[in-house]
């Protein structure tokens, strides 16, 4: 029985890298038993993110940071409204733009444009933002950097819009 209770623990076994004002960002993933990734550099923070685009979560230094989704109406342009997480006082905003485009704000201020590529929309595709890129604007600090990138690894850089989310639906739906 002992062995049952130990702690496992998890070896994150392939990573990319990213560039931010700060140096390279590592990020750190797996896809086996569970999807996780891991965000981290030597000046920002530690995040560790479970993606999804319905569901994903974030987690900073261990502390757990409350994402929601938000509801501005039926939009049939967009799969994915834009989402948000409050980290201390900040409230960190991921909305798309276009296709694979997405912009982030920090309390209203861009911080970041983010640019993805088709491929995360594949059914397939456990991690929906691994391949995008971030543009970033002056005056970010490494919280903004850790948050920013997490959230793009999470929730994925854009929307696919209406006719390609119903081709995404008859794929997925097939397969």
């Amino acid at each position: 029985m002992s062995v049952l209770n130990k702690r496992r623990k998890v070896h994150l076994s392939q990573q990319r890298m990213a560039d931010s004002p700060f140096g390279s960002v590592r990020i750190n993933y797996d896809r086996w038993p569970t999807v996780i990734a891991r965000v981290h550099g030597e000046a920002i923070p530690a995040v560790t993110v479970m993606p999804d685009r319905e569901v994903g979560a974030l987690a900073i230094n261990g502390q757990n940071v409350p994402t929601k989704r938000n509801s501005r109406g039926w939009d049939p342009r967009r799969k994915a409204r834009g989402r948000t997480a409050l980290v201390g006082d900040r409230g960190y905003e991921l909305r798309p733009t276009g296709l694979c485009r997405a912009e982030l704000r920090r309390n209203g201020a861009l911080i970041a444009r983010a640019q993805g590529t088709l491929r995360s929309y594949s059914p397939f595709r456990t991690i929906p933002g691994i391949d995008a890129k971030l543009s970033w604007s002056q005056g970010v600090d490494p919280t903004d950097v850790a948050v920013a990138q997490a959230m793009v690894v999470a929730f994925g850089a854009g929307a696919p819009g209406a006719l390609g989310r119903c081709f995404l639906f008859w794929l997925d739906f097939f397969n």
